[in-house]
């Protein structure tokens, strides 16, 4: 993910406002399910350290999803790929103490790995 924030200069930026400012703008101009998932995952982490976690959390969430229907063959290599996505999302959850958050994306997280193990 640090080769896409270089990649668009963001890494440059010192607000993490406009850090999820332009990547926002950015995300609608990508059409690639990999490209929009990089993106969500950056705007993640700019919620991340502004400690706003459970944002950051539905934006790991919404990189896992994207990933999950990314254009990947391979049911389980989409898994795999999701599954750090949404390990990062499990943990802004618990920062967040969103239990419910915390419960869902502890489950699917347990899926994914099932899919994952049974392949």
């Amino acid at each position: 993910m640090d080769d896409f924030s270089k990649r668009f200069g963001f890494d440059k930026m010192r607000s993490g406002n406009a850090t999820v400012y332009k990547l926002r703008e950015q995300l609608e101009k990508f059409s690639s399910a990999p490209l929009r998932a990089d993106a969500c995952e950056e705007i993640a982490k700019s919620f991340f350290q502004l400690e706003q976690y459970g944002d950051a959390a539905n934006w790991y969430e919404a990189a896992g999803r994207l990933l999950l229907t990314g254009s990947t063959p391979a049911p389980t290599m989409k898994a795999l790929l999701a599954i750090e996505p949404y390990e990062r999302a499990l943990e802004c959850y618990e920062l967040s103490k969103d239990d419910d958050g915390f419960t869902e994306c502890s489950v699917f997280l347990r899926e994914l790995r099932r899919a994952c193990a049974s392949a």
